[in-house]
């Protein structure tokens, strides 16, 4: 190893530099791999895996069977797989609508890629927890379709870990082909590989290149993963056993893996090197380990400020803290793809189990990259729409900028439509988007419409309620529910009817020149009464008696609960009394009723800034 005591700021770079970066040897290889790939397909493929990995393979696609793994060890990669499952799915961001002007709304939606893939290496260590890190994010992300490429064994089998893995991950390919090639087929194709959409997964220095050269092409990739790399910041409470063996865990990946320990003073620096030599003696994968701690550098320094300046320029794929109060300095790194914090918290947990992303950037790449998450299987796509009143609002600005940079096209598209808005009364329209873990809505509603319904949401007697909402209101209606129905109908119906209430409540605005109040009592062999008052308060009287389990395909129980629902969503009271012999008939004149009262309460009543309450407030 090399001792370096209180390097000057000038000597940080080549404390910093790294022995993976890419040669003009290595790009000219994997510039050759990547054409033949091209030009040659499948035949470069197996040409290269005979020539790379000493195996000759039957077939290119492997078949996803039921592999046989030892019990302790499929056990395990179940627990890590819950665990990074866990930590993935809480990274879901809801849809989000802002109301960045008056009458002007914006929102984001996470789209997930169709087809992506996974590179594993498979060479000296068959890193079949690659397989969870990547896979298992890809299918919570919903990408349907999954293809992983890793090199195949001497014989031309693939390790059954790693198929334990990716059936366990929801792999939906495997492709027996590795190194910069399996890059190359991802990326443009071949005949047995498809291309995909973007390129994930960790490889060596050839692997690496290719990932970088591919995407110079316009391919997607994850992020720069090469060689391995970790950092330790350390003081006198460390232990020199657990510094010892984390440098180690890090030394046995590769021969071009790298290794920095910044301590302050104090620590015992006889010490580790003892501890080092001792663990590297028996270390089965001792030939790659020492060539690595041949160029480990251990770093005195006599400050913390100088210690945290090195970490944060190196800008480790690991950083590894083990310090007095190590959490405060974990707080004041800015540069590192994953931080293990305390002596009690080795880099092995990350890279196998606890729940955190192990594919992460190398090489400094950490200043600009962030490690794969949920995010990184995912397109966003921004939405926008304005009402009237925000185009009447902010339009004029538009044109004034649009003018500014001579663009008067930009400028005509809002004039025209302000001449058009101007001339004719607006209209009161809301569109919102409700997404939690059990049901996905978006409700698009004009209260000054034409009775137009288009409702879906997997429940056909609902979506014809539904209808009659619009019908009989006057307003055009647009649902669509994705719920989780194989569960119960019960998140469907209550979500949706929320949802109605507050997209139903954000198109009337202030409730100015409004009804308020609707009542209407139809009649057929069935009697309802509904009265409402949209007073901003909420409030459901039910007196309703239904005895049959389901009408349709919706549970009688939900009817007085949709009510209740939409009231709490809309601010609104409702009283509702209704009975009959035929339960359809019942419930069906409880929905034209109350469509009947929704018209009433939200019709037009004369002067628009009238606010229809003695209270001055609704």
């Amino acid at each position: 190893m090399l001792i370096v005591e209180n390097p000057s700021q000038d000597q940080y770079d080549a404390l910093c530099a790294r022995a993976s970066a890419p040669n003009v040897e290595v790009r000219s290889d994997v510039a050759a791999i990547i054409e033949a790939v091209k030009t040659k397909g499948d035949v470069a493929l197996n040409e290269l895996t005979a020539r790379f990995d000493s195996s000759n393979v039957e077939s290119i696609r492997v078949t996803l069977d039921s592999p046989t793994v030892d019990d302790g060890l499929s056990e395990a990669i179940l627990v890590a797989s819950r665990n990074i499952e866990a930590f993935h799915e809480a990274q879901r961001e809801p849809v989000k609508q802002v109301e960045t002007s008056p009458g002007v709304f914006c929102w984001r939606k996470s789209v997930p890629l169709e087809r992506v893939g996974i590179y594993i290496p498979g060479g000296s260590a068959p890193l079949f927890s690659t397989v969870l890190m990547l896979a298992l994010p890809a299918r919570l992300a919903g990408c349907p379709e999954i293809a992983l490429c890793t090199p195949p064994r001497e014989d031309g089998t693939i390790h059954p870990a790693i198929l334990f893995a990716a059936q366990e991950a929801g792999v939906t390919e495997i492709y027996a082909v590795g190194g910069a090639q399996a890059i190359a087929a991802m990326a443009y194709g071949t005949e047995s590989i498809r291309s995909v959409d973007k390129i994930f997964g960790p490889g060596n220095i050839w692997v690496d290149t290719a990932k970088q050269m591919v995407s110079s092409d316009g391919v997607a990739i994850d992020l720069p993963a090469g060689p391995t790399e970790v950092a330790l910041l350390i003081d006198a409470t460390a232990n020199p056993a657990f510094v010892a063996a984390d440098m180690l865990a890090q030394a046995e990946h590769d021969v071009l893996s790298d290794v920095l320990v910044v301590a302050l003073e104090g620590f015992n620096v006889a010490e580790l090197e003892k501890e080092v030599a001792s663990q590297l003696a028996s270390l089965p994968r001792k030939e790659i380990a020492e060539k690595v701690i041949a160029r480990a550098r251990v770093v005195l320094v006599d400050s913390t400020n100088k210690a945290l300046a090195l970490i944060n320029r190196y800008a480790p794929e690991h950083l590894i803290i083990q310090m007095h109060h190590a959490e405060l300095f974990a707080e004041q790194i800015q540069h590192a793809g994953s931080v293990f914090i305390g002596e009690w918290t080795p880099e092995s947990l990350g890279d196998y189990a606890s729940g955190t992303n192990h594919t992460l950037p190398t090489n400094g790449a950490a200043r600009a990259f962030s490690g794969v998450s949920l995010d990184s299987f995912m397109r966003k796509i921004t939405f926008q729409r304005s009402t009237a009143e925000g185009l009447l609002a902010l339009g004029p600005k538009v044109i004034t900028m649009a003018q500014a940079e001579e663009l008067d096209g930009h400028a005509r598209a809002v004039e025209h439509r302000l001449a058009d808005v101007k001339g004719s009364s607006v209209t009161r329209s809301a569109y919102i988007r409700r997404a939690t873990k059990e049901t996905n809505i978006a409700i698009q509603i004009d209260l000054d419409g034409k009775g137009r319904a288009d409702c879906r949401t997997g429940l056909e007697f609902f979506d014809h309620m539904l209808d009659q909402i619009a019908r009989h209101s006057g307003m055009d209606l647009s649902v669509r529910c994705d719920g989780d129905l194989q569960v119960d109908e019960h998140h469907t119906i209550e979500d949706t009817a929320i949802a109605l209430g507050n997209t139903f409540n954000q198109a009337l605005g202030d409730k100015r020149g409004i009804g308020r109040y609707g009542f209407d009592t139809p009649m057929d062999d069935a009697l309802a009464r509904v009265a409402l008052d949209l007073s901003g308060r909420n409030w459901l009287v039910w007196d309703v008696e239904l005895t049959r389990e389901m009408i349709g395909d919706v549970p009688s129980e939900m009817f007085s609960h949709f009510f209740k629902s939409f009231c709490d969503g809309a601010g609104a009271n409702l009283n509702i009394q209704a009975a009959g012999d035929n339960e359809h008939h019942v419930v069906e004149s409880i929905f034209k009723a109350f469509a009947r009262a929704l018209g009433m309460a939200i019709a037009r009543t004369g002067d628009p800034n009238v606010l229809p309450s003695t209270k001055g407030t609704l």
